[in-house]
């Protein structure tokens, strides 16, 4: 079963506030676009509840299969912030900073519910860069040898000795 609707593009307009999607009809191969008003929101609205309430609406459901909920979540989190009376640029720049893996944070810290996030933005990210069979620059059975001159990274958990546990 071909999915009769491919998502090209999602974004949000302020006024009045809606999100938009630019969509290819596969069966009319016409490229369209869809105005969904968003309503009874405020900065006070859960973003993520709002995402699910739109993706899982009937009218709109088809159109968003192919728009991940996190997406959404972001265009309805920019749309709050705007509500709020932040600019864009200073919006995206707090999304992006709340929805970044530092390589240095000791996750081991973090309550269930931000590691919980954390993980979920390392899932994407890994489907986002997964190789798949059907992709075109797909390579079987990738060898690359290492350096064996270079000075090895130690780690502090390699020098410990089996007395300290």
């Amino acid at each position: 079963a071909r999915m009769t609707f491919s998502a090209k593009k999602c974004g949000i307009c302020f006024q009045p506030p809606s999100i938009i999607l630019i969509y290819r009809d596969n069966i009319q191969e016409k490229t369209r676009q869809r105005i969904m008003p968003v309503r009874n929101f405020s900065r006070f609205s859960d973003c993520s509840r709002a995402a699910e309430q739109l993706k899982n609406n009937p009218r709109h459901k088809p159109y968003l299969e192919g728009v991940s909920l996190r997406q959404l979540e972001k265009l309805y989190s920019l749309l709050r912030d705007h509500l709020e009376g932040q600019s864009l640029s200073e919006s995206l720049g707090r999304y992006h900073h709340e929805h970044t893996i530092d390589p240095e944070e000791d996750m081991n810290k973090l309550d269930d519910k931000e590691l919980a996030k954390r993980k979920s933005i390392m899932d994407e990210l890994f489907e986002k860069n997964r190789k798949r069979r059907d992709d075109p620059d797909f390579v079987y059975n990738v060898e690359v040898d290492f350096p064996q001159d270079e000075h090895l990274e130690s780690c502090a958990w390699d020098t410990e000795s089996d007395e300290e546990m």
